[in-house]
């Protein structure tokens, strides 16, 4: 499962958020909703839908990481492509 970055929307595994790929910084970065490696540094043009959904529900689900990935999955499965866009 996949959380995404509330600034860009670019996917990333849960596990690695949490345990992997990124440094102790980064996943405090990302998970404060500010940037991820992804988009540190760059400019944003327009937010994706997915980065304004990512924040929405991380505000109402707070910690639960997990929760935030399966709902956001649910997300992904019921719009198909227009989450994409």
């Amino acid at each position: 499962m996949d959380l995404y970055c509330k600034r860009c929307g670019e996917p990333w595994d849960i596990y690695s958020v949490q345990h992997g790929d990124f440094s102790v910084e980064e996943r405090d970065r990302f998970l404060k909703g500010v940037d991820c490696p992804s988009c540190h540094g760059k400019e944003i043009d327009a937010k994706a839908f997915r980065a304004e959904l990512a924040g929405v529900l991380g505000d109402i689900l707070g910690d639960d990481l997990d929760g935030l990935a399966a709902e956001l999955e649910d997300a992904e499965y019921l719009m198909g492509q227009k989450f994409w866009e």
